[in-house]
């Protein structure tokens, strides 16, 4: 065995950015229930993507809240990296939110989750198989490369890039962080 131990690759640097999916709350013009969104932003830590994340709220800055993150680290066997240059890889990461119905439920349900795939096609095959598996009617309401998001928003140009992890390790798709927690304001 080397010494110092090898990191394994699915646990983040501290000196490497770190990418955060990060589920957004608010209200906007119009509407008569809080609206969701989810955000991928690249940070040292949550706390230095709150002003980009203020940045891309399309609705009211008063109210404006986290309700849940996660940092993004490894999926379906990949670690997650990120660099300046895009990737040439054919495995992308990839967004889903999955719709679907209950019976005894008013509101559409949704789950969302992060997958690794070639092609969208591939990417929603996916999903469909591990995202709300006993709802009626699923559909795939969002799908989106993970790199496209980044690219759209400009984020000081990072694109993900996927290093097949040794172990085959997969992070569980679970907040690191859940709750509710007002970013409207400057601290």
């Amino acid at each position: 065995m080397s010494w110092p131990p090898q990191q394994p690759s699915c646990v983040s640097t501290p000196e490497a950015p770190r990418l955060f999916l990060v589920v957004l709350g608010g209200r906007i013009d119009g509407c008569h229930v809080e609206l969701h969104d989810v955000r991928f932003v690249v940070g040292a830590d949550i706390e230095a993507t709150i002003p980009e994340l203020r940045r891309q709220w399309i609705g009211r800055r008063r109210g404006l809240h986290l309700d849940s993150w996660m940092e993004v680290r490894c999926i379906d066997g990949f670690a997650i990296e990120l660099k300046p240059e895009p990737s040439v890889a054919a495995e992308q990461l990839w967004f889903v939110n999955i719709g679907g119905y209950d019976p005894a439920e008013l509101l559409e349900l949704h789950q969302i989750g992060l997958v690794v795939a070639p092609s969208a096609a591939s990417a929603k095959a996916r999903a469909r198989q591990r995202l709300l598996p006993s709802a009626q009617q699923r559909h795939k309401d969002d799908l989106h490369a993970v790199d496209d998001c980044l690219a759209l928003d400009l984020l000081q140009g990072w694109h993900v890039h996927l290093k097949p992890d040794p172990s085959g390790a997969s992070q569980p798709q679970v907040p690191d962080w859940w709750g509710y927690r007002r970013i409207d304001q400057r601290r």
